[in-house]
C-alpha cells in the first residue's frame, strides 16, 4: 500500500498538514516586510538566503480571526505551483507517515457548506483519535499567484 509522508502543524485549535514533498523547510519566526495594498492573509515579504518570498498567513487565509502576536509562530517555507512561499502557522508538530487507508474524502455535508476545494481529505491517525486536515496549497493559494 502506497505511504505519504506529511509535515503536521497546527492553525488555531485544529491540525493541518501539508505533503513533505511540498515543504522545503521550517523557520522560526523571522522579520517580515509588509507590503502595501496586498491582502489581509498576506503578512509581506521576507529575505530567504536572498530571494524575496511572500509570506501568506494561513489562519488568516482559512478565514479565523488572528489579532494574536506572530513572533512565536513558524514559517513553514513551500512550493506553491513552482513559487517558494512563506506560511505562517501556529506551531508545527510533527512528521507523518499515512497510509492511504487512513485518508478519507471531505464529507459531503462540510463541502456542501464552505469552500472545501483546498481540502485533499482527512487523515485519521491513532484509530481517528487523531484527525489531520489535508490541505492542497496550490489550490488554497493557486488563484493569487
Amino acid at each position: 500500500m502506497a505511504e505519504i509522508q506529511v509535515v503536521a502543524f497546527r492553525v488555531g485549535n485544529e491540525e493541518f498538514c501539508l505533503e513533505i514533498s511540498k515543504v522545503r523547510e521550517i523557520k522560526e519566526m523571522m522579520p517580515i516586510t509588509r507590503v502595501p495594498n496586498a491582502p489581509d492573509y498576506v503578512e509581506g515579504v521576507i529575505n530567504l538566503r536572498g530571494q524575496i518570498t511572500t509570506v501568506v498567513n494561513l489562519k488568516k487565509k482559512l478565514g479565523y480571526y488572528d489579532d494574536e502576536d506572530i513572533s512565536n509562530k513558524k514559517i513553514i517555507i513551500a512550493e506553491v505551483k513552482g513559487e517558494i512561499v512563506g506560511i505562517i502557522v501556529d506551531a508545527v508538530s510533527d512528521v507523518v507517515t499515512l497510509t492511504e487507508d487512513q485518508i478519507e474524502p471531505t464529507p459531503k455535508t462540510l463541502a456542501s457548506r464552505m469552500d472545501t476545494r483546498f481540502i485533499k481529505g482527512i487523515a485519521k491517525i491513532n484509530n481517528g483519535e487523531r484527525l489531520l486536515i489535508m490541505v492542497d496549497l496550490d489550490k488554497l493559494l493557486g488563484e493569487e499567484w
